[in-house]
């Protein structure tokens, strides 16, 4: 990733801190000890049947923002007890991680589902590292409520950012997942999942489970955690779980988001990934935020090999400021959200039943709804075709990228 381009555009501005509310920041609510933490912080069952939410936080053990938020919620509906549909069960991740406020301990927790290696880690106890112990309790979990639930089962993961700058949705691109994002009044970033291969929300989604991944903000700015709990409620609210006053609430959370995230950017999808190998020895530039327009050629950090600048004019994500992770930045841009109007029509069509047809694609023999795109031959419209269909890049070998239709189910 280089540019010869000498003229750089430095950012007009620095980002403005989110403004918070007080009364809401510092009051005083019984924060649950980082160090002795519950797998299940607590769950709130509703008078009436209706949707399972799994509310997660601290999947990232320098996350904690959203373990607070859950609580505060949990809290605010025992205290109210404000009419309810359902329920919402609150859980905690990576427990000891959260407990030395470190990312992860021996690897990151949120790049190890799947369903191979879980299925691995079964037959070999004996060699745990404390993230295995992390994954396969949380697991036995998800995997019971999943059983149990009723009808249908929503998850919100919530995380927060090293970059300061706007909170934002991610999601796999499913239609029922999609449904659910397009109600928070959010950025909305596609393609992460791409990038990001064993992520819990591709799992769960696989699982058809309706999940929504959420960034809340930095991690130690406190605004972060007002923002979760509005993520929360709008989320309870979306899904169906409150009725009555309750919904109030909801309201208010979305216009807390409305008012403290960036309006200016709709819909991005995700152009790059800067993967960090441990030899690298990457440094971001300072001065990064969310969703910051950078210029091809512009320095954006510095590695062994020299300086890292933008490929072209973009806007960049979750810059790396932490010590753990190996996604050094993303670049972005917008999309217009025409296009998934277009995208949920197509996927209605069984388009993919003529995909073999085009140049440089071919159905894969032992995979069904699997194709394998030839990159040299198959251009950006042909790729750009696989998205709107609903296929995601499952894997890369060589000059071919392996394309698997996404799961719509609903549940």
């Amino acid at each position: 990733m280089t540019s010869t381009a000498d003229q750089l555009c430095p950012p007009s501005s620095e980002p403005q801190p989110i403004p918070t509310d007080t009364d809401r920041s510092h009051r005083s609510s019984s924060l649950v000890s980082l160090a002795d933490l519950p797998r299940e912080l607590q769950r709130y069952v509703g008078q009436q049947p209706g949707p399972t939410l799994i509310c997660l936080g601290g999947l990232h053990g320098n996350e904690p923002a959203g373990v607070h938020a859950i609580q505060r919620v949990l809290e605010t509906l025992d205290e109210q007890a404000e009419p309810f549909r359902g329920e919402i069960i609150g859980l905690v991740g990576n427990r000891q991680a959260l407990a030395v406020r470190q990312r992860f301990v021996d690897h990151d927790l949120n790049r190890a589902w799947h369903p191979e290696r879980l299925a691995r880690l079964l037959k070999s106890p004996g060699h745990w590292e404390a993230e295995d112990r992390e994954q396969q309790e949380l697991d036995d979990t998800l995997q019971r409520i999943l059983d149990e639930a009723p009808g249908r089962v929503y998850l919100l993961d919530i995380h927060t950012t090293s970059g300061p700058g706007s909170a934002f949705a991610i999601l796999d691109d499913t239609l029922p997942n999609r449904e659910l994002a397009l109600d928070f009044p959010v950025p909305l970033v596609l393609g992460l999942e791409e990038e990001l291969a064993g992520t819990l929300a591709s799992y769960l989604t696989a699982q058809g489970v309706t999940v929504l991944g959420f960034e809340a903000g930095q991690h130690d700015d406190p605004a972060a955690i007002d923002l979760a709990e509005a993520a929360i409620w709008l989320t309870l609210d979306s899904c169906g779980l409150l009725v009555g006053d309750g919904r109030l609430r909801a309201a208010e959370a979305r216009q807390l988001l409305a008012e403290q995230t960036d309006s200016s950017v709709g819909i991005v999808e995700v152009l790059y990934r800067h993967d960090i190998d441990s030899q690298d020895g990457f440094d971001m530039e300072p001065g990064f935020w969310n969703f910051q327009t950078v210029s091809a050629g512009q320095p954006l950090g510095r590695n062994g090999d020299g300086v890292i600048r933008s490929f072209q004019d973009a806007m960049i994500l979750m810059p790396l400021y932490q010590e753990q992770g190996a996604d050094g930045f993303f670049l972005v841009r917008e999309v217009r959200p025409v296009w998934l109007s277009i995208s949920a029509t197509l996927r209605g069509w069984h388009l993919e039943r003529i995909l073999h047809w085009l140049p440089g694609v071919s159905r894969d023999p032992d995979r069904a709804d699997t194709f394998v795109v030839d990159h040299s031959l198959a251009h950006w419209p042909a790729l750009r075709l696989f998205h709107l269909l609903g296929f995601r890049r499952h894997g890369k070998d060589g000059r071919k990228l392996v394309m698997t239709r996404r799961q719509d189910l609903r549940t």
